[in-house]
């Protein structure tokens, strides 16, 4: 993962060398040694000697220099920043790790054209810059809480780890933007531009995400036909986007079949039980899909769960408590025929009707279990059990659960 100092941004390349802007770099541990420790030093000791290289290079005073006459300019006002910006077009402002707040708190930063500066780790908390062009900008572990960004052009621009919470970004363009780790908390981004945006690990909790607008061209009889479609999650606009082509809808089932696995439970008992099984999964190239979320606001729990389980490669469920999804697990049975394997606690009992679920051949045999760990011992012959209903693959599994039993 990347990390940041003074502006600048270092992390190890995939051949396992130490990079600082891209470029890689010798870290050693005293000069006189010349070993390079690179990305095989301990976190500490890499961030303490890339953080050492950094100071001690030329690349920082060239820096420092280039953002005292970049900010000089900018200080000028608008008329002559944006001025000096189209006679420059060649030049990319830097202004990585600046603190506007503290230094320039009272500028007003309203229409600037800020396209292709680099504001890497800067802190523009509170700012105002509604209207400002940052196109292909770097905007990468910046802080612009609380900012008004209203209306501001962000198309390409980099959100790698950018703080927006609370930031009013209403009518934005935020076109083909990378957002990954990106704090959106309580932010403002009602009519939004989205298309074309990458979105990873983002924070949203509180945020005003409605009527978000994907504009897209459509090929119609020979001629291109603009169309718009509105959703209301930053998160899942490229996957709504993809489905708005209907020749999609088949390859986005057969990925899900192919790698999610429904866990379902009651997870205030038996929770430890689920997560292993599902950090297991994860090992195995699977998706787990843990049922220990909000519910989705247009269905009930049980039409959410069925939903899921039709999409899924296998559904495992734990019914060691007799309230524990007894509807659900009927419903998912008599309406599909992916295959599902019940698990049980050791000394608890099915609930009643349960016995009756077993005639449907893509229920699996019940299996009991004393820990997380005799369940991971078997998730193999689960999985295989999506791909054959063939008597090997039952007996198989009768004969692993017995086998593990017997071991314990």
């Amino acid at each position: 993962m990347a990390e940041f100092y003074k502006g600048f941004t270092f992390e190890c390349d995939v051949k396992g060398r130490l990079t600082i802007e891209g470029n890689p770099v010798q870290v050693v541990a005293a000069p006189d040694d010349g070993v390079d420790l690179g990305c095989s030093a301990d976190d500490g000791t890499r961030v303490a000697l890339a953080r050492a290289y950094i100071d001690s290079s030329v690349e920082l005073r060239a820096r420092e220099g280039e953002r005292a006459e970049h900010l000089r300019i900018l200080r000028s006002g608008k008329a002559a920043w944006n001025q000096w910006r189209r006679e420059h077009p060649e030049v990319h402002p830097m202004l990585a790790g600046h603190d506007f707040t503290e230094c320039d708190g009272d500028v007003v930063l309203d229409g600037f054209d800020f396209s292709y500066t680099n504001f890497t780790q800067a802190s523009l908390r509170g700012m105002s810059l509604r209207g400002a062009n940052f196109h292909q900008a770097i905007l990468a572990k910046a802080d612009l809480a609380g900012a008004h960004l209203e209306e501001s052009n962000f198309c390409r621009t980099d959100f790698y780890e950018t703080n927006f919470e609370r930031a009013w970004l209403t009518g934005a363009n935020l076109q083909g933007v990378q957002l990954a780790m990106t704090n959106l908390t309580g932010a403002h981004l009602r009519a939004c531009r989205v298309y074309g945006l990458s979105a990873w690990d983002l924070k949203l909790d509180g945020a005003d995400q409605g009527d978000l607008r994907i504009r897209y061209e459509e090929l119609v009889g020979g001629q291109r036909i603009e169309r718009n479609a509105t959703i209301d999650g930053i998160d899942v606009a490229s996957f709504m986007y993809f489905t708005l082509n209907n020749s999609n809808i088949a390859r986005i089932i057969g990925a899900t079949t192919s790698q999610w696995v429904l866990l379902l439970g009651r997870f205030t008992v038996h929770k430890e039980v689920l997560d292993e099984l599902a950090k297991a999964l994860k090992q195995r190239h699977c998706i787990p899909v843990v049922f220990d979320f909000e519910r989705a606001t247009q269905r009930d729990l049980v039409e959410s769960i069925i939903l899921l389980a039709g999409l899924s490669r296998l559904v495992i469920v734990d019914i060691s408590d007799p309230r524990s999804t007894p509807l659900e697990l009927q419903a998912i049975v008599t309406n599909f025929s992916v295959s599902v394997v019940p698990i049980m606690k050791a000394g608890t009992r099915p609930f009643g009707l349960f016995s009756g679920l077993l005639k449907f051949p893509w229920v699996r045999p019940l299996i009991e279990y004393e820990n997380p760990t005799q369940l991971v011992g078997q998730l193999d012959v689960l999985l295989a059990a999506t791909s054959s209903d063939d008597a090997e693959t039952s007996r198989r599994l009768r004969h692993t659960q017995t086998s593990v039993e017997a071991e314990t």
